[in-house]
């Protein structure tokens, strides 16, 4: 296989690192090149003969759509493919991009699974090359690894029905941590040759109290506003903010359908409703619990962390912080 030159562009180093682990993955003889934003990207242009640019649109200095503009007015670079990589997916950003010159559009979040069929499609289009399969063959556990972080599904391990396994501790330690501590290897129920416990006044009467006690705990915590999480292939989720700060946003939302994974990355929309602006900031997700002790419990806890160091998203996120503390 030809080994091209690529070039990364965004100002998020988190998703820098998945779009490269994602291209060496499955083009090894390629040459990883990147840049923390467009001005930077165009002292790599300048030095380095690059075949593609996967680049995000709003970054410091210099924006992607400032540099594919740049790009096309120079005569080596005038039919370089070129994916634009944002979270921007409204009509106009889009139509921007294409009147601009670029080869291909994915929103964020994406799956690895997206992102690296549009590649393909690029490098077959523009270079007669597709991946090789053998390259996709990762070693075992780190192709469950990426798409977890990449929002893909992990490979489903099959198992006959006839000798079910139990679940190892590794697998056990997560769904504890998911549920709040309980165990999910605990049994729920006592043997069907034995009889349940009926539960006395007494352990009727502790349990009443500990429910309003949880309930009043839980109602305590006032709400500091609404964000909206994407991730996955077209996952979302209204989330309750509890806390919020620069660096990452807890809250809890109400299970209604896919969960985002730990680690995946996910795009958070925080509304300032008094200013009407948006805070649209890269994130992955840090931590998931389940509120009730139950699997499949219906109100879930979330911790986000950000990854953006872009500081018109900063200064929208900081004047809603003080506005909410």
């Amino acid at each position: 296989m030809k080994a091209l030159n690529v070039l990364v562009v965004d100002d998020a180093a988190f998703i820098r690192d998945l779009i490269k682990k994602s291209m060496r993955d499955s083009y090894p003889s390629f040459k990883i090149h990147e840049a923390v934003d467009g001005r930077k990207a165009q002292s790599v242009l300048k030095g380095t003969a690059i075949d593609l640019v996967l680049c995000d649109w709003e970054m410091p200095e210099m924006s992607g759509l400032e540099l594919i503009t740049w790009m096309r007015t120079e005569e080596r670079y005038a039919k370089t493919p070129f994916m634009m990589i944002t979270s921007r997916g409204e009509r106009d950003h889009v139509i921007k991009a294409v009147t601009a010159g670029v080869s291909d559009y994915i929103g964020k979040p994406f799956t690895r699974d997206n992102f690296l069929g549009k590649v393909n499609k690029l490098l077959a289009k523009h270079y007669g090359l597709s991946a090789q399969e053998s390259s996709k063959q990762a070693a075992p556990g780190q192709g469950a690894g990426m798409s977890a972080l990449m929002g893909g599904a992990a490979p489903a391990v099959q198992k006959s029905a006839a000798q079910p396994t139990k679940a190892t501790s590794a697998q056990d330690a997560g769904m504890s941590a998911l549920m709040g501590g309980l165990s999910a290897s605990s049994p729920t129920s006592s043997s069907p040759n034995k009889a349940a416990a009926k539960p006395t006044e007494k352990t009727s009467n502790q349990a009443s109290a500990k429910t309003k006690g949880s309930a009043k705990a839980k109602g305590s915590a006032k709400a500091k506003g609404i964000a909206e999480l994407r991730f996955g292939a077209g996952g979302s989720a209204r989330c309750v903010i509890k806390d919020i700060n620069l660096q990452e946003m807890s809250g809890i939302f109400k299970r209604e359908g896919d969960i985002p994974q730990l680690l995946e990355q996910a795009v958070l929309d925080i509304v300032d409703q008094e200013a009407g602006q948006v805070a649209r900031i890269n994130c992955y997700i840090r931590m998931l619990q389940a509120v009730e002790n139950v699997a499949d419990a219906e109100t879930i806890k979330i911790v986000i962390r950000y990854v953006d160091d872009d500081p018109v998203k900063l200064d929208t996120l900081s004047r809603f912080i003080a506005k909410v503390r």
